[in-house]
């Protein structure tokens, strides 16, 4: 061989090794990656690394095809599917059929336990003609063993089991190269099953490399220590780096004044801090507002209690990005990065002395460039909004680019029925057809059937539901972390105002979280006024929104049957007792209260007898709830005070007996 050849034959030899070298060098989207995304709260304020839409496959009636025709609102919207499919005899409903490169990111469904068969859900990936994941619905979704929680769970479950009367949710990421395929196969063909499901999936720009999640992958326990980590940081939300910088401040703000803290150089807000007191705590939660300033831009402005995700009342919770005490502290840990300056402000826009016992803000050094975005929040009220008619109200309407990171509800229901049947309907870069279209609005807050149960995890939040099914506040709150929604020119979203009651006004007040470029901005201004509306509160204090502080016997959950006549359908029920036992439970008011208790019960065939003490008084003696039949007794009491802020109410069993007489039921207290 010459030198020339030979000199040609090592070049193409190693030209050859340099391409193996590159491709195998190129990062791709995998189960890892996703996983590590999921818990790096960074990444939120910048642009995607690599190009995707969410995009969102759903049960939501078919009928729904556009605004200016009939069944734009239509409400059925459960066992919607795209097709059904034959294989090897299997009948197969398809839920999701779509073209790769992706990677499904949240599954949430519910069914209805009176007619559903609990079959088996399949996922097929790349075309694959056998299922990557086959099993029974409720264990792939909610009780998922090789996943566990929180990136597998029921979000509000009623009984011990969360039987069905829940929403499921699976946050477990799931890439896919070429194509992805999920179906449901009945357990039973005879049973006309009714299942509602979302699954929001990123569909990523073509030619990004993705690695298929793999048959067996979970059950080998391939990701066993990196589910682990995962579950264990979403857990612990207030993990953050050490060696931040701190700024205080706390004082007294009069009617009509405002606290700043200017904060200066290439940073990031790493962790806010921030708790009040007043002495009408509840109107101060929603006449204090939040206002914070980027680079010479306000993004922010909110009022403080719906900023922290827990309305007008200090309802506490925990999430991945905020959260809320019982002491009323309240803590954020979206990172709201800046390239020169920032402004945090605190304006008191109601009328009456607000304390800022502390307002604590952690900074980290942040290297700002081209991919970086600014954080916002934007809120909005519809005072006494009619619900006669179903209609979209706007949650936010955005031009420019971003990504749709979170969002909470607050409102104030008027009604015993229930508000929530409408759908979300999310409109990317102009669509004249959401590519998210819901099936009720606790849906898309990931519980289900109305729940009026307190519940958060990492993603989701109802710290409070009184108002879900009575006159009432009702906080609900879903944060968004691989399901963030990316928009380069324009986002729309929207929620269905879709009442059972159709003779009253209710208020509604979201707000959205979302970043953006330093052009970037929404379709309305912020409105003064409407911050200072006397906020509402129910006379009603609901025993299955008591805080539970103490047992020595028994269980306690939230028991509810829709054809009941509890209030609120719902009552507390406190079973497996035994005579001696003791519950200890608390519960918040907004004010002094004196006169004439009234305390309803629940009587039946199974209930015992019961004392009852108020903040340490006997105020009811040896009730007794046998009955033949189940009913509801009203029992007073008269000269009675609750204090404002926490009262402690306590159960002692007095009596049980033969034929399983081991439960007390308790529906609601009043003051008269």
């Amino acid at each position: 061989m010459n030198n020339r050849l030979k000199y040609f034959t090592w070049f193409i030899a190693l030209f050859l090794i340099m391409i193996a070298c590159t491709s195998q060098s190129r990062k791709k989207v995998s189960v890892d990656s996703l996983l590590q995304e999921m818990v790096n709260r960074d990444v939120l304020a910048q642009m995607p690394e690599y190009e995707y839409k969410i995009l969102q496959a759903s049960s939501y009636s078919r009928k729904s095809v556009s605004a200016s025709e009939d069944g734009w609102f239509h409400n059925g919207d459960a066992s919607q599917f795209v097709r059904v499919d034959t294989i090897n005899g299997r009948i197969e409903h398809v839920l999701m059929d779509v073209e790769g490169p992706g990677a499904i990111v949240r599954f949430w469904s519910t069914w209805h336990a009176q007619k559903f068969s609990m079959g088996t859900l399949r996922f097929y990936f790349d075309h694959a003609e056998v299922a990557q994941i086959e099993g029974r619905i409720d264990s792939i979704i909610s009780n998922n063993p090789n996943v566990g929680i929180p990136l597998s769970q029921t979000a509000s479950p009623f009984l011990e089991n969360g039987a069905w009367f829940s929403g499921h949710n699976l946050y477990f990421p799931l890439p896919y190269a070429t194509h992805c395929k999920v179906t449901y196969q009945k357990a039973d063909e005879a049973i006309n099953d009714v299942l509602y499901y979302q699954i929001n999936y990123r569909e990523y720009a073509q030619g990004t490399l993705v690695e298929t999640y793999q048959k067996g992958d979970l059950e080998s326990g391939r990701y066993t220590e990196a589910i682990k980590t995962v579950n264990g940081q979403l857990n612990d939300p207030g993990q953050i780096p050490v060696g931040l910088e701190f700024a205080n401040l706390e004082g007294v703000i009069k009617p009509g004044q405002v606290v700043s803290r200017l904060l200066d150089g290439s940073k990031a807000i790493k962790q806010l801090s921030i708790k009040i007191d007043a002495d009408n705590l509840e109107q101060a939660l929603r006449s204090t507002v939040i206002s914070m300033e980027f680079d010479g831009k306000q993004t922010v402005w909110v009022p403080l209690g719906d900023f922290f995700g827990t309305g007008y009342k200090v309802s506490p919770y925990q999430s991945r990005y905020s959260q809320v005490t019982k002491d009323g502290e309240m803590n954020m840990w979206f990172p709201m990065p800046f390239h020169k300056s920032a402004k945090v402000s605190l304006y008191n826009h109601g009328g009456q002395d607000v304390k800022v016992e502390h307002m604590e803000i952690k900074t980290s050094d942040w290297n700002w460039d081209d991919k970086s975005l600014y954080f916002h929040a934007n809120w909005r009220l519809y005072n006494d909004i009619a619900t006669n008619e179903k209609q979209d109200v706007n949650f936010i309407t955005i031009s420019g680019t971003g990504k749709h990171v979170g969002d909470a509800l607050t409102l104030y229901n008027n009604s015993y029925q229930w508000w929530g049947e409408g759908d979300e309907k999310i409109y990317l870069d102009g669509e004249t057809f959401p590519s998210h279209f819901g099936t009720g609005t606790e849906d898309y807050y990931g519980y289900a059937w109305c729940s009026v149960v307190k519940f958060f995890n990492p993603f989701l939040a109802q710290p409070c539901g009184e108002g879900n099914r009575s006159p009432g506040m009702t906080v609900n709150s879903r944060w968004r972390m691989l399901d963030v929604v990316p928009f380069n020119n324009s986002y729309r979203f929207d929620m269905e105002l879709w009442h059972w009651d159709t003779t009253i006004k209710m208020d509604y007040a979201p707000t959205v979280f979302w970043y953006g470029t330093y052009d970037s901005k929404v379709e309305y201004q912020n409105d003064v006024q409407k911050v200072q509306i006397p906020v509402k509160l129910s006379n009603r204090f609901e025993g299955e929104n008591f805080n539970v502080t103490g047992i020595n016997g028994g269980e306690v959950i939230t028991e509810a049957f829709l054809s009941y006549d509890w209030s609120a359908r719902n009552h507390l029920l406190w079973r497996e007792i035994k005579e001696g036992d003791k519950l200890e439970t608390t519960f918040s008011s907004s004010g002094e209260r004196k006169g004439t208790l009234q305390m309803v019960f629940t009587h039946g065939p199974e209930y015992a007898a019961t004392d009852v003490f108020l903040n340490g008084n006997l105020v009811l003696e040896n009730i007794d709830c046998f009955n033949n039949n189940l009913k509801l007794n009203e029992y007073t009491a008269n000269d009675v005070t609750i204090r404002k802020g926490e009262n402690k109410l306590v159960f002692v069993c007095k009596r049980t007996g033969d034929n399983n007489v081991n439960k007390l039921g308790f529906d609601y207290l009043t003051i008269e």
